[in-house]
């Protein structure tokens, strides 16, 4: 099977590994924990890092922390994983779905506008989808600053790409990454949380241990488990930070195959039609590669996923739109709707190599009958 996307395990993981296991640690807040929070905050330009369980329970910790509570409003895209609502209503809060625009797919700065205008959010959640930045970030958070609009940027599926020389992640007040096995980074399941706000980072650290403010090895005994109300155990295991310290030591190389793979499907594929747009001063990471099939009917497309997968090819649709997830959300028909119908995500793991490339293209074309 052609895998969307498979984890690089290499010397350098396992030596990790075995080192935490000898040392009887395998609980938070361990060694590894903190040099890949000191290493990552470099790569990301951000001073502030947390390593955490989840990309749900990074975006849940970032909303927290700005005191996001009951019928707040949040904008995030319409076009996204379900972890942005999740997190929303894990909250109590209402998500405002909001439609992405037809380059990047991210967040359409016109419709942000209106939707600030007319909503009066407390937070917006922005995405860079498959690894292309957000075209409209740069207008989106300084239309945001300007109003005193904290912006939580989603960049789980892009770690490594830029926009305007400026390594995504740095934009946004709080920043998150993902580090489920199949992203960039993969650890079997985990984010990090970064940011540049001390303040902010203090209350994200306290509510992801517990809401329990005297851990540190300089406490008395008798206070580490006074709790100061509601928290969560949400810190990553020094096990897993280990893992992604050997990752994290890859990381060039697993970029720079990650873009290689990306450009052979653009050379490969040149007479499909790719679902993103390559745009001047942007550098993406081509986290994921998706074919847009605007013209064929739903049912085509989904005939023709199946076929894949019967011939060892893994495909994914399209993000299932948010408006349709909740009942608070209003429902409507846009980009998104078709996005999700019509897009066949291919492999696009780093072991790619160009004939399997070239053999998931003949297929499609046989498919399709496409000479």
């Amino acid at each position: 099977m052609l895998r969307l996307n498979s984890p690089l395990i290499t010397k350098k993981e396992k030596k990790y590994v075995n080192k935490v296991l000898k040392s009887g640690w395998i609980s938070v807040d361990g060694d590894y924990n903190k040099s890949f929070e000191k290493k990552f905050g470099k790569i990301i330009k951000k001073k502030y890092n947390l390593l955490v369980q989840s990309g749900t329970a990074s975006l849940h910790l970032a909303l927290k922390s700005l005191n996001i509570k009951k019928n707040h409003k949040i904008l995030i895209p319409n076009f996204t994983c379900s972890a942005n609502i999740n997190s929303v209503l894990q909250c109590n809060a209402t998500p405002v779905p909001i439609e992405v625009e037809n380059e990047t797919l991210g967040m359409d700065f016109q419709l942000v506008k209106k939707a600030i205008n007319k909503y009066k959010p407390k937070a917006i959640q922005i995405v860079h989808v498959y690894g292309f930045p957000a075209k409209d970030i740069l207008e989106i958070t300084a239309y945001c600053k300007k109003l005193k609009i904290k912006v939580i940027e989603d960049a789980s599926e892009a770690l490594g790409a830029t926009f305007k020389n400026k390594p995504v992640g740095s934009f946004g007040d709080i920043s998150v990454f993902s580090m489920r096995s199949e992203k960039m980074i993969g650890v079997g399941e985990g984010a990090i949380i970064s940011t540049n706000n001390k303040s902010i980072y203090e209350k994200i650290k306290l509510l992801s241990n517990r809401n329990m403010p005297f851990r540190e090895k300089h406490h008395s005994y008798w206070k580490k488990y006074i709790c100061l109300g509601e928290g969560y155990n949400y810190q990553m295991p020094h096990t897993l930070a280990a893992i992604g310290f050997g990752q994290l030591e890859n990381f060039n190389f697993i970029k720079q195959k990650k873009i290689k793979i990306g450009k052979m499907y653009r050379k490969i594929f040149k007479n499909y039609n790719f679902a993103q747009k390559i745009l001047p001063n942007s550098k993406p990471v081509f986290w994921l590669n998706a074919i847009y099939f605007k013209k064929l009917k739903t049912s085509e497309v989904r005939e023709l996923g199946e076929y894949l997968i019967k011939n060892g090819i893994e495909v994914r649709s399209g993000f299932y739109p948010s408006c349709l997830i909740s009942k608070n959300t209003k429902k409507y028909k846009g980009l998104s709707k078709n996005l999700f119908e019509k897009i066949l995500v291919l492999p696009s793991n780093i072991f790619l190599k160009e004939k399997d490339i070239k053999f998931i293209k003949n297929k499609m074309d046989n498919f399709l009958n496409y000479s």
